[in-house]
């Protein structure tokens, strides 16, 4: 298959057009490469090859790019990376460098996260369902929840002090604030104690 015209294209690729009328897309970084001219001959199968390898650099490249803007887990990464068009092959491959120079890490990721939510008094529950939405694995979650501290107590009152202070001056209210606290994943046993010590502060407790 002989070259008929190299031209730039858009999107960082560089079209190369042949003599039976065809043409190819490479990256264009991995086209200079390649130092390739008009009139050169290439076989199917070295194009075949020059095609995955481009690829590979695209989603390489792509996912370099997510990773300069946000942390990801593997799966949320190659996931993205898919999603711009670039094949499963090439996208798998990209994840499994990328993971391998250190630049993506689950455990690590998961660290961060966790540690983050458990500031932000979110609860553990909670956070190990906004894990799994992430992509990280389940065993790596449990085990890195297990290694967090997650104060619940503290949790509780911080968002019962910063949400619900004024929300609760009835029975009504109580029962409320309680059912929206054990929806955020809350234990009973912990947000019962922790709302009965809020409302004894302030004001005579009755049962509820």
């Amino acid at each position: 298959m002989e070259i008929t015209a190299i031209k730039k294209d858009k999107n960082h690729t560089v079209r190369l057009d042949f003599q039976d009328g065809s043409s190819v897309k490479l990256d264009a970084d991995y086209a200079n490469g390649l130092c390739l001219h008009v009139g050169d001959s290439i076989t199917a199968e070295k194009l075949s090859e020059y095609s995955k390898e481009s690829e590979y650099v695209r989603a390489k490249s792509r996912g370099m790019w997510f990773l300069d803007r946000a942390d990801h887990s593997e799966k949320s990464l190659y996931e993205k990376i898919v999603k711009g068009g670039i094949s499963p092959t090439a996208a798998a491959r990209a994840v499994a460098r990328l993971k391998e120079l250190g630049l993506l890490d689950d455990r690590r990721y998961a660290q961060l996260l966790a540690e983050q939510m458990s500031e932000n008094n979110i609860s553990k529950r909670e956070s190990y369902a906004k894990l799994l939405q992430k992509g990280i694995p389940n065993s790596i979650i449990k085990s890195v929840l297990e290694e967090t501290d997650f104060d619940e107590a503290a949790q509780i009152k911080a968002v019962i002090e910063k949400k619900y202070r004024t929300k609760l001056s009835d029975r009504n209210d109580i029962q409320k604030v309680y059912a929206a606290l054990i929806r955020k994943g809350f234990s009973y046993s912990a947000v019962r104690e922790q709302l009965k010590k809020h409302i004894e502060e302030t004001e005579d407790y009755e049962d509820y």
